[in-house]
């Protein structure tokens, strides 16, 4: 898996504010990748420590010395986490995806009130709108159920595409949404990196005017030596930040 992501962050209506409510983080152990990528409701200093404990949360979970729980497990554990801050009401959108580095295991997502991702593959690209949402972290309670871990549906060759609402929410000057998904299947087919192209392109689109944090993950999949599934270790990461 090759495993990449641009940050762009710092947002027009906070802009002394050096970091964001945004969250993407990679940890690699115990023989898989483990990636976050969420969203803090609200802006500025509060949502920024709020992205740094629950991140600071996620390596702990995923990259501890003892066994790593399962997706849906970890999600669990993040909302009880954001739950427990005495912040009023507060909640995390996020996506937790597992990526085994054998052939034993599929790779796996748990969706929390966050964006479905873009699939590129032969330069078509889909909305994984199939992948089921559970409700942020912070207000599972509310809907009185536990996260959902469904398999992964990307195959050898594929490519995931996350993101943030910042993304598709940012604006041209005349108001028109950044349309990411027809821009991702547009770069993807003569440009690489595809994270650069697509951050040069979205600050053309926008002209650098932000209304939110802005963050997209791309993941990258190949065969494994011994098996025909998603698999394998990141061969790459790089941070890119505005």
């Amino acid at each position: 898996m090759r495993c990449a992501f641009s940050w762009i962050t710092c947002p027009a209506p906070a802009p002394t504010c050096p970091t964001g409510g945004d969250i993407a983080c990679a940890v690699e152990a115990q023989g898989a990748v483990r990636l976050l990528i969420g969203d803090v409701m609200g802006h500025g200093a509060r949502a920024a420590q709020t992205a740094a404990e629950v991140t600071r949360a996620f390596r702990a979970l995923a990259g501890g010395p003892a066994q790593c729980p399962p997706p849906q497990v970890i999600a669990t554990r993040l909302h009880e986490f954001v739950a427990a801050r005495d912040c009023g009401e507060e909640f995390v959108t996020a996506l937790v995806v597992c990526v085994p580095m054998d052939d034993t295991t599929a790779a796996e997502i748990v969706c929390c009130g966050h964006p479905r991702p873009l699939r590129l593959r032969d330069g078509r690209v889909t909305l994984l709108d199939a992948v089921p949402p559970s409700p942020p972290l912070g207000l599972l309670d509310l809907a009185g159920a536990r996260p959902r871990t469904e398999p992964l549906p990307a195959s050898p060759g594929d490519s995931l595409l996350l993101y943030t609402d910042g993304v598709t929410d940012a604006r041209d000057p005349a108001g028109r949404p950044y349309p990411l998904a027809e821009r991702a299947a547009a770069l993807s087919a003569d440009s690489w990196p595809l994270l650069q192209a697509l951050r040069s392109d979205l600050l053309r689109y926008t002209e650098g005017n932000f209304r939110d944090d802005a963050t997209l993950l791309h993941l990258r999949f190949t065969r494994s030596a011994a098996g025909e599934g998603v698999r394998g270790r990141p061969d790459a990461l790089s941070f890119v930040r505005n």
